[in-house]
């Protein structure tokens, strides 16, 4: 006598089990005396099982919604197989078969074997089943294309803006466990050299199971020689088919594994798989996950593009860095070169004078190497500042006192209008120090020797809670295109007099105060420049109850 077992997967009755022998047809409806189902979409009379010989075979009884095997609909006598689904209405039935007709082990993560050479991880809707084959019915199509719809949107706007491919991948992930209740998932890279793919991110549902995914090479194999997402299932035991077992033993997997794919070649698969008595995966999603596979590479090759355009520019700018310092550090080796040899003159010739002059040459060049180097160090090194309670009169007056020789020598006046009762700033002192004096150095290079005018001005804007520092000259003034780049790295309008460092060093330090800088200029009005500094900084903490140059 035939034996008959269907497991309600979906619908009103899901977790209900018919096992039993019949050798007269057996009615699938309301009305059933042997499988009576409770679901309203499904007809009284709506489908019939009759043994043919040597298997089942399921015949529409004049279902209004139809009936549907494998997620096709059938329109003729149909036999069944050993893990077939049979959708009615809202209704979903795995179909079974006793158990000494089947022969199944569970696979490995390095190959997909049975009993018999068999693979235990069937293709559905690209190649023919497997007898441990589940193809899952869609729901209702509108409502699968509307909500497919709205899960492209979501990736498509999530990956967008993501250049990183971790965090891309993480992403893609993240979104298909939301969306697709997986359970188990990975994405793999395609490594060329060695042919094989490498998961770079497993997501486990349940952290009970991490480290139990089990992946057949022959599916892995399949989507990427020819390039198609599959719906598979994997019968990982057949204890359901056992008479008295438990339907909690019942442990076929849903999977479907597709490819990611960029313009020219496949870069590796999105896999994931669920339990079938928790999710079951339709064709519909199966190509919805294709689609989702198809973003995720072109995401991945344009976050590719994107690291190797940052690492073109990185050499591209190191490149110019070092073309900016070694030209300053040549210029800078000539004049003390130059002053060198202006001593030695002096010397040869016992003229004191003559070596004063040379020595002169020689200390300033000096100062400008120590002025690069202090700069290189401030632009390069990431840097907290080490806050202190800063007298902003006392670094200001120690800071034109280090100028004022230079000053001097070019008949510059410096002017100053400082308020001498303004509060104490939270600010580093040697940051600040660095700041202003390259503003000064600046200012220095802009004016004319002989009636050159810096003025310097201090106090506190109440109404911002700041203190405002400006330090203004009467050059030629800079023109709007050279003003938006000024605060450029190695961007110097002073041909071999600057390093194109400065301004950029005092813009950063500045911004680590938690300040700003900005500048006004007109051609031939001259260039004021204007530091703003918070009066007050959580970061401050016990360090700042001395005053600096008090």
């Amino acid at each position: 006598m035939p034996s008959l077992f269907l497991y309600v997967l979906q619908g009103p009755d899901r977790g209900r089990k018919f096992d039993f022998s019949a050798e007269d047809p057996v009615l699938l409806g309301r009305s059933s005396d042997m499988v009576p189902l409770s679901d309203p979409t499904v007809s009284r009379r709506h489908a019939r099982l009759q043994w043919d010989d040597s298997s089942w075979v399921l015949t529409d009884d004049g279902g209004a919604n139809g009936v549907f095997v494998n997620g096709v609909r059938i329109t003729q006598a149909t036999k069944l197989k050993g893990g077939d689904q049979i959708r009615l209405g809202t209704t979903l039935l795995v179909f079974g078969a006793p158990a000494r007709e089947v022969s199944l082990v569970e696979s490995d993560q390095t190959s997909a074997r049975t009993e018999g050479g068999r693979s235990d991880s069937s293709i559905l809707s690209t190649v023919s089943s497997s007898d441990d084959s589940v193809v899952l019915a869609a729901p209702e199509p509108s409502q699968m294309a509307m909500a497919n719809f709205r899960v492209l949107l979501q990736i498509s706007t999530a990956i967008a803006s993501v250049f990183d491919q971790d965090q891309l991948l993480n992403k893609v992930m993240d979104l298909v466990f939301e969306q697709l209740h997986a359970d188990r998932g990975f994405i793999g890279l395609l490594d060329r050299s060695t042919g094989q793919v490498t998961p770079v991110v497993v997501r486990y549902r349940n952290e009970g199971e991490v480290g139990k995914i089990a992946v057949s090479q022959t599916i892995i194999r399949h989507v990427l020689e020819r390039n198609e997402g599959v719906l598979s299932s994997n019968a990982m035991t057949d204890q359901r088919f056992k008479k008295g077992k438990s339907v909690h033993n019942l442990v076929i997997r849903s999977a479907v594994c597709v490819p990611i794919k960029g313009r020219e070649e496949n870069l590796g698969v999105l896999h994931i798989d669920s339990s079938v008595a928790n999710y079951s995966y339709t064709p519909d999603q199966l190509r919805l996950l294709t689609a989702i596979g198809q973003q995720t590479g072109l995401a991945i090759e344009v976050a590719r593009l994107h690291q190797e355009l940052l690492q073109q520019e990185r050499l591209a700018a190191t490149g110019q860095t070092v073309a900016s310092l070694s030209h300053s550090i040549k210029n800078i080796l000539q004049g003390i070169r130059g002053g060198a040899d202006v001593v030695q003159l002096g010397m040869d010739a016992n003229n004191l004078d003559q070596v004063r002059t040379g020595w002169t040459i020689l200390q300033r060049n000096l100062d400008k190497v120590q002025t690069l180097t202090m700069n290189m160090l401030a632009y390069s090194k990431p840097r907290q500042p080490h806050l202190e309670l800063i007298n902003v009169p006392f670094v200001l007056h120690e800071c034109l006192e280090l100028i004022a020789p230079q000053a001097a020598d070019k008949k510059i006046t410096l002017l100053k209008e400082i308020n001498k009762n303004q509060p104490p700033v939270p600010a580093d002192p040697d940051g600040l120090h660095q700041a202003v004096l390259n503003l000064l150095h600046n200012a220095l290079e802009a004016v004319e020797s002989g009636r050159g005018v810096i003025t310097v001005t201090s106090d506190v804007d109440p109404v911002q809670q700041q203190a405002v520092i400006e330090v203004q000259d009467n050059g030629v003034g800079i023109s709007p295109a050279n003003l938006q780049r000024m605060f450029e790295p190695f961007y110097s309008t002073k041909g071999q007099r600057g390093t194109g460092l400065g301004l950029a060093v005092t813009k950063k330090i500045i911004q680590e105060h938690g300040g700003r800088i900005s500048a006004t200029s007109r051609l031939g009005g001259g260039t004021t420049f204007r530091l703003t500094v918070p009066l007050h900084n959580h970061h401050l903490g016990d360090a700042g109850k001395t005053v600096v140059g008090a």
